[in-house]
């Protein structure tokens, strides 16, 4: 799951459910046996779950609508609050609103450039009718939330986006890794003198991970007993490949794919980069914060508010390869102390976990239905 997608699902974990009944639902289906493992979790929990059909990118109009009409038919019963995670989302929570007689309309942007593909999408959704309809826009970042009240519709009618953090389950990182950590190098065959530079998302052109090569290209020059992990997968996959290949990187790059467990390959990594082009805030950075892995990120949305340099690690403007090998360099050779990453790890497990943001959640959730006169939950 992408961090959007991991938030939503712990979101809905984390709940009160003795004040709030969460179905997680999701639009489409993209990995069955995956989603069958997180779907048994959530029931062991009792959270409810909800799968569209198949994604289908051939038949991207109708496989929208059949997704709504499946998600209907699965819901069936009235919803007090439609809380939607992703773009797509966004739209369909317009049509399923009043097919579940929904009372409150939500949504959440987790990047700062929303429809990325689709300018014109965002121009008439995002800039245009999400001021009217929606009770209350969230972005998971102060730059999101500038970037949505800057809008001129959003001026106009004195609709103000807020600020509600993107978290992550700050459980599942105990203070060492160490064990874990050795695994995953024995695993893929890497010494244990040999640093290793990594980085975990989808692969695709937001994480600017052609970047991340590049700038591999000019460190393993200087250091030839370094390795780059890559862990995810994504439609840049082969592409990224290639230009691995066209770098004399194969020796030196491992695609590890998608992983479940990501916290043991973190503590795996000497230095984690995020190389993003943009970003809401990545709950990756997050992970590796709290993984005690110092951090080499682009300055965008999202990881302004969480590398603070010399703390976490080091910020760099995007789409500079030069920039982030140079700050590889200077992590490899003097990484922050363990004061400083123990600051950076406490500030994370107190403004960004899941379990103080559900609360802070559920708090909107009421406040929004007394707006309406209706029953607080």
């Amino acid at each position: 799951m992408g961090g959007a997608e991991r938030f939503g699902v712990e979101l809905a974990r984390h709940f009160d459910q003795t004040r709030i009944e969460p179905i997680v639902a999701a639009l489409w289906e993209w990995d069955r046996e995956n989603e069958q493992l997180w779907q048994a979790r959530l029931s062991k929990q009792g959270v409810a779950t909800v799968v569209g059909p198949p994604k289908q990118d051939r038949k991207a109009f109708q496989n929208f609508i059949d997704s709504i009409r499946t998600l209907h038919h699965q819901i069936k019963k009235p919803v007090d609050i439609l809380h939607s995670q992703c773009d797509f989302g966004d739209v369909a929570s317009l049509f399923l609103a009043h097919q579940l007689s929904a009372k409150v309309l939500i949504r959440t942007a987790h990047n700062e450039l929303e429809w990325a593909r689709r300018p014109w999408r965002r121009r008439i959704f995002v800039n245009i009718l999400y001021p009217f309809v929606f009770d209350a826009e969230l972005g998971v970042s102060q730059r999101v939330v500038d970037t949505l009240n800057r809008r001129p519709v959003a001026r106009w009618l004195q609709k103000k986006a807020l600020v509600m953090y993107n978290a992550i389950d700050v459980s599942r990182f105990p203070e060492c890794f160490s064990e874990p950590a050795q695994s995953v190098r024995e695993m893929l065959g890497i010494p244990s003198s040999a640093p290793v530079i990594g980085s975990v998302g989808r692969l695709v052109k937001q994480k600017g991970y052609h970047h991340f090569l590049e700038a591999a290209a000019i460190v393993v020059a200087a250091i030839p007993s370094v390795r780059f992990l890559l862990v995810g997968g994504g439609e840049e996959e082969g592409s990224l490949k290639q230009l691995a290949q066209d770098l004399n990187l194969l020796e030196h790059v491992i695609f590890a794919g998608p992983q479940t467990h990501v916290e043991s390959w973190l503590a795996a990594m000497d230095v984690f980069v995020s190389s993003s082009l943009w970003e809401g805030l990545p709950t990756v950075i997050l992970e590796a914060i709290l993984a005690g892995v110092p951090v080499v990120a682009t300055a965008v949305a999202g990881s302004i508010e969480l590398v603070n340099d010399n703390e976490a690690g080091l910020l760099v403007e995007p789409g500079n390869p030069r920039a982030l090998a140079l700050a590889i360099f200077a992590m490899l050779s003097q990484p922050p102390d363990w004061a400083a990453r123990q600051r950076a790890r406490e500030r994370v497990k107190n403004k960004f976990s899941i379990a103080s943001i559900a609360a802070q959640m559920e708090q909107l959730y009421i406040r929004l239905l007394q707006q309406k006169g209706l029953t607080a939950l």
